[in-house]
C-alpha cells in the first residue's frame, strides 16, 4: 500500500448473462443480488483484497477475494543483515502462520488459487542500495518466498512494490525466475492531484518494467476506488482506470475498498457497469429499469424495508410483448423484495410503465453494496447500491 497510507494505518493499528428470460409470467425466479461466477474477459480478471465487518462485497459483481500480506513483522535491511522489528527474523513457523492468518476468513479470505500479494515495502530491492539490497535479496530468495508457498499451496506469490524504478533491476529480475515470484503487483492508486495522462504514463513504465524482467508474468496492479489524500473517485475516473487496465494488464487488485456513504455512489455504479462487462452479466433487453431509491442516492437502509420507486421504457424501436415482473426470494444476505405492480403492459417504442419495489435488507446484512438485477421477462438490468 502506499507508505505515507501504510504509516498512518501502522500508527493506529500497527499494521470487487447476458440472460433474455424466454418466460413472460409471474414465476418466482431468484433474482439478487447473487454470486456470479468468477470471470475474465480476454483473460482480465478483478481481484479484491476486502476485511472487516461491513466490506462492500465486490465479489457479489465478479470479483474474486485475493490476500495481501502485511508487515507484520516490520522487515529492514541494512548492510550488516536483515532483521524483524529491529531483532530476529521470525522463525519459519510463525511466519508462516502469520501468512495463513491473513489468507483465512477472519481476515481477507483468499479463494482458492487466488493471489497472495506480500507488501513488505522497505525490503523491496528498489528501495535499498548497496550490500543491504542484496541482504533484501537473499531473504526473499532464500525465505519469505518459499515459505509464503509452501504456507499457501496452490496460490501464486507476488511482492507489492513500484514497478516503474529501475533501481537494483538485476536484483528484482532474479526474484521472478526460478519458481520464485508468479507475478508482478504495482502501485497504481489515484494520488491527490493525480491527471490520467500522469497516471497512464506512470503505468505504462511499470508495465515495460515487468515485461523486460518477465515477460511471461501476469501484471495485477492495485488500485483503489480512493483518492491517495482525497475522497471516492468519480465514475469517470474509474472506468478510465478499467479501460486502461484491460487493455494493457491481465487484471486488477482493488485495495481494502469501502463504500460507506453517499459519496461512493459514483464509483460504486461504475463499477456494476464495468464488472458486467467483464462478467458478462451486463444489462440487456429492450427494457430498462430505472430505479430511484427515497433517499435521493443511491442508498438504502439496513434493517427496514424500503418503497423504490421503478420505471420501466422500452428503449427498441418495435412495441415489447406484455410480460411480467419476476419475483426474488431467498437471496445472499437475505435480501429480499417485492413488487407493487407485476404484470407489465406491451409498451410501444419510448414508452414507460411504473412500479414499485419493496425492498427489505435485514439488519444482519454484512455488505455495504448490494448488486440486483431488475428483470422482467424481456430485460436484465442493473442496479448497485449502498447499505447503510
Amino acid at each position: 500500500m502506499p507508505r505515507t497510507m501504510l504509516n498512518v494505518m501502522s500508527a493506529i493499528v500497527t499494521p470487487l448473462l447476458r440472460r433474455t428470460a424466454l418466460v413472460a409470467t409471474a414465476m418466482a425466479l431468484a433474482l439478487t443480488p447473487f454470486l456470479v461466477t468468477p470471470a475474465s474477459a480476454a483473460g482480465f480478471t478483478v481481484y479484491t483484497n476486502e476485511r472487516g465487518t461491513t466490506p462492500p462485497g465486490l465479489q457479489q459483481f465478479g470479483a474474486v477475494k485475493s490476500t495481501v500480506v502485511y508487515d507484520f513483522f516490520k522487515f529492514t535491511c541494512d548492510s550488516a543483515g536483515c532483521y524483524s522489528n529491529g531483532g530476529a527474523l521470525p522463525s519459519q513457523a510463525t511466519y508462516q502462520a502469520k501468512v495463513q492468518e491473513y489468507m483465512g476468513t477472519g481476515q481477507f479470505g483468499g479463494a482458492a488459487g487466488s493471489p497472495v500479494v506480500l507488501d513488505f515495502e522497505d525490503i523491496v530491492v528498489t528501495a535499498l542500495s548497496g550490500q543491504a539490497a542484496t541482504n533484501a535479496f537473499n531473504l526473499w530468495k532464500n525465505q519469505l518466498i518459499p515459505w509464503t508457498k509452501s504456507a499457501a499451496p496452490g496460490h501464486p506469490v507476488g511482492m507489492y512494490g513500484y514497478d516503474w524504478s529501475t533501481t537494483n533491476n538485476s536484483l528484482t529480475q532474479q526474484l521472478h525466475q526460478n519458481g520464485l515470484f508468479d507475478f508482478f503487483a504495482p502501485r497504481m492508486y489515484w494520488d491527490g492531484g493525480e491527471t490520467e495522462s500522469s497516471w497512464s504514463t506512470q503505468l505504462d513504465q511499470a508495465i515495460a518494467n515487468d515485461h523486460a524482467l518477465a515477460p511471461g508474468q501476469p501484471i495485477y496492479p492495485y488500485i483503489a476506488p480512493s483518492a491517495i489524500g482525497g475522497g471516492y473517485l468519480p465514475g469517470d475516473t474509474w472506468s478510465f482506470i478499467f479501460s486502461q487496465l484491460k487493455a494493457k494488464t491481465e487484471g486488477a487488485v482493488v485495495w481494502e475498498p469501502s463504500a460507506s456513504d453517499a459519496g461512493a455512489c459514483n464509483w460504486v455504479s461504475q463499477n456494476s457497469y464495468e464488472m458486467g462487462v467483464i462478467t458478462g452479466t451486463g444489462s440487456s433487453g429492450p427494457l430498462t429499469a430505472t430505479a430511484a431509491a427515497p433517499s435521493g442516492n443511491c442508498t438504502v437502509t439496513r434493517g427496514a424495508t424500503t418503497s423504490v420507486p421503478v420505471v420501466i421504457k422500452n428503449t427498441s424501436s418495435t412495441t415489447t410483448a406484455a410480460t411480467t415482473m419476476q419475483s426474488f426470494t431467498g437471496a445472499p444476505q437475505g435480501i429480499s423484495g417485492t413488487w407493487q405492480y407485476w404484470d407489465v403492459p406491451a409498451l410501444a417504442p419510448g414508452a414507460t410503465w411504473n412500479t414499485a419495489l419493496n425492498l427489505t435488507v435485514p439488519s444482519t446484512e454484512t455488505w455495504s453494496t448490494a448488486l440486483f438485477h431488475l428483470r422482467t421477462g424481456l430485460s436484465d438490468t442493473r442496479w448497485a447500491v449502498i447499505v447503510q
